[in-house]
């Protein structure tokens, strides 16, 4: 399977994460929801780790077959998982407080800081027609910003606006550090996720003392089952993700716009599910989106 149908089905798993994370936020604090989901993320990985020698002739191909890291490794990937507890934390109050549209549209803006990030420091080409992609892109994002002044939303001084904007900066970062660890430095795939899912368990347990007490566990198989449900289409599309940059002539910045098609997954189930306004608006919006996506794929 090529890249471009991997960052497309990156995009459409993350789409389904962001509306199982509003349904979680309805009922739970953000604190709690990081450190219950880093918790499931990190138990998804552990099993892999203990598995018999047998088997890594048929796991280690899919990149389901951990190897074994050096302290210096881990080291290498401490960073990302850094960066993922921190983006996530400023993101979920984000998507609390705001319309899950606007906070996905926000998100979108991520391609435009990735593909500058790549071209400064990956030294990546991109074609006229995936600029004008980009173009495009970017003035859909923009017009989510005038739907969110209809909605009382000010993307100049919102608070919430500019947590999301921060967590979207710093995940466009975590993407060019991905492609330098995994596809400059060579690391193993399926170890920098396995490895990064506990590490950010780790890091979630310093959130401990302050979300013990609300701490619902059995409440996750029934009323709160979207937490589960985060962590596992979470590991899910970063597997999926992390393989397409893997891939031999992958472009970063090309694949950041692809992941962006969870846009229209939000888009659709917040419409359905949560009965958001102006819903024709945001059709016109998504459509440049996807037209954007579109020039970027023909290139």
């Amino acid at each position: 399977m090529s890249w471009i149908a991997l960052g497309l089905a990156a995009g459409l798993l993350l789409g389904t994460y962001d509306f199982f994370t509003k349904f979680a936020l309805r009922e739970k604090g953000v604190l709690e929801v990081v450190f219950l989901s880093s918790i499931i993320g990190s138990f998804l990985w552990l099993p892999l780790f203990f598995l018999p020698d047998g088997v890594a002739p048929i796991l280690d191909p899919i990149g389901l077959y951990p190897k074994s890291f050096s302290w210096q490794q881990h080291l290498v990937v401490l960073p990302k998982s850094v960066l993922m507890v921190v983006t996530w934390i400023l993101s979920y109050y984000s998507v609390k407080a705001l319309p899950l549209s606007i906070s996905a549209g926000v998100r979108a803006s991520g391609p435009i800081w990735t593909a500058f990030g790549a071209i400064l420091l990956l030294n990546e080409v991109l074609s006229f027609g995936q600029w004008a992609g980009i173009f495009i892109a970017t003035c859909a994002y923009y017009f989510f910003s005038l739907i969110g002044k209809k909605e009382g939303i000010s993307f100049q001084k919102d608070v919430w606006v500019l947590c999301m904007l921060a967590a979207t900066i710093m995940s466009s970062a975590n993407a060019l550090y991905d492609k330098f660890i995994i596809a400059s430095l060579g690391l193993d795939l399926a170890s920098v996720q396995a490895y990064s899912a506990i590490q950010r368990a780790v890091i979630a347990c310093g959130i401990f003392p302050w979300v013990f007490r609300d701490l619902e566990i059995r409440s996750l198989l029934s009323r709160n089952w979207a937490i589960p449900a985060i962590a596992i289409t979470y590991v899910v599309a970063e597997f999926v993700y992390l393989w397409s940059v893997n891939i031999d002539g992958a472009q970063i910045s090309v694949i950041s716009i692809l992941r962006r098609t969870n846009l229209t997954m939000v888009f659709g189930l917040s419409a359905i599910f949560l009965r958001e306004n102006y819903i024709g608006r945001k059709i016109v919006a998504i459509l440049g989106v996807l037209l954007g996506i579109a020039l970027v794929i023909i290139r």
